[in-house]
């Protein structure tokens, strides 16, 4: 009996050991971190860039930076992302990153899309990047470049006019304010009285 048990063991043991034999030896895909999602995340000294990507407007010249920022530092922190692309061709594309959580390149949020082109850069491609805060090291990374195929991602993709409409509509703000202090400076004394308009009348008789 006492054989046949330990035989029945050493079976056993075997069978365990083949169906576990690979992790062993094998790393385990599970155990290594990546971005849950089509963009990619990097550290960046105080300043952690979660799920960035390129997303391509509507003309396909200009590329939307679109990624999420945490800033641990307790104070805003200066990134510059810089994009290289074919031969010496490069592009930089700098931010201001608030203290918390801040989502960048959506056209509804608070903070206004950073766009930049690359000739020749193709949508499903990626690109090499290099990202710094100012005092830190540079860290390279590359960064797929979407565009509104799917769902979650139209919102971020861009007219062809975004830059031109911003500017336009920054300069009638302008035009806007100036007629608005015309318009005040006209309307001083007009809250003066009949009364007292004829008072002084009288005092400059």
């Amino acid at each position: 009996m006492k054989t046949r048990i330990a035989s029945t063991v050493a079976v056993a043991a075997a069978i365990v050991l083949g169906a576990t034999g690979c992790s062993l030896v094998a790393p385990i895909a599970t155990a290594t971190p990546y971005g849950p999602s089509d963009g990619v995340n990097v550290d960046a000294g105080p300043v952690d860039v979660r799920n960035i990507m390129l997303v391509a407007d509507e003309s396909g010249d200009n590329f939307n930076v679109v990624f999420g920022a945490v800033n641990r530092s307790g104070e805003p922190q200066d990134l510059t992302i810089t994009f290289m692309g074919s031969g010496s061709q490069q592009a930089s594309a700098d931010f201001e990153v608030p203290t918390g959580n801040t989502l960048f390149g959506d056209p509804e949020g608070e903070e206004t899309p950073v766009l930049v082109s690359i000739d020749g850069l193709e949508v499903g491609a990626t690109i090499e990047a290099y990202f710094q805060v100012a005092g830190a090291a540079e860290v390279p990374y590359k960064v797929p470049v979407l565009d509104g195929t799917l769902e979650e991602y139209r919102k971020y993709v861009l007219p062809a006019d975004f830059t031109a409409s911003k500017s336009e509509d920054s300069t009638v703000g302008e035009k806007i304010t100036e007629a608005d202090e015309i318009a005040d400076q006209s309307k001083i004394g007009d809250d003066v009285t009949d009364e007292e308009a004829a008072a002084g009348e009288t005092d400059s008789e």
